[in-house]
């Protein structure tokens, strides 16, 4: 089973509104250090990479799962770029939904559109090869999650 999530007319009408807000904060910033505009400039410039950022890594991205033979491949593409993982359905520890777990660990991968709503992801706990515990945010259909669930499961 294979789906691909992308970025539609939706997340492109909150990045325009949540330009249009930085746009005036960073007016209010210039402003505010009207008699020293270069330090106004930088905030405003490091304002808008950080923005760009969010905008380049998920809304401009192109999501890839695949489960297939009781492996779960995650593709983010960006223009030509690849960043993929591989995870065998039985080294899935947890799987979570909506909510980030309290232990969930601190090295994640996040393979997301959303950069503000959680209500549809899904959390993965995995053991890698050497033993230490990886994690990956995904978002996928119902469907995906529920064979995930049903791969992770079987006996091996």
């Amino acid at each position: 089973m294979s789906e691909e999530v992308t970025a539609g007319g939706r997340e492109f009408v909150f990045a325009m509104i949540w330009a249009a807000l930085l746009y005036a904060v960073c007016g209010v910033i210039m402003s505010v250090f009207s008699r020293y505009f270069v330090i106004g400039a930088i905030i405003s410039l490091l304002i808008f990479c950080v923005f760009g950022f969010f905008v380049l890594t998920r809304y401009t991205a192109r999501f890839t799962y695949t489960l297939k033979d009781g492996r779960l491949r995650i593709n983010r593409m960006i223009g030509k770029r690849n960043k993929e993982i591989e995870i065998p359905c039985s080294a899935i520890t947890d799987t979570s939904y909506g909510s980030m777990p309290r232990s969930f660990p601190k090295r994640r991968y996040n393979m997301t559109k959303s950069i503000i709503s959680s209500k549809r992801l899904m959390y993965i706990v995995y053991t890698d090869a050497d033993g230490t515990l990886g994690a990956a945010i995904i978002q996928p259909s119902s469907e995906l999650m529920q064979e995930i669930e049903k791969e992770r499961k079987k006996p091996i």
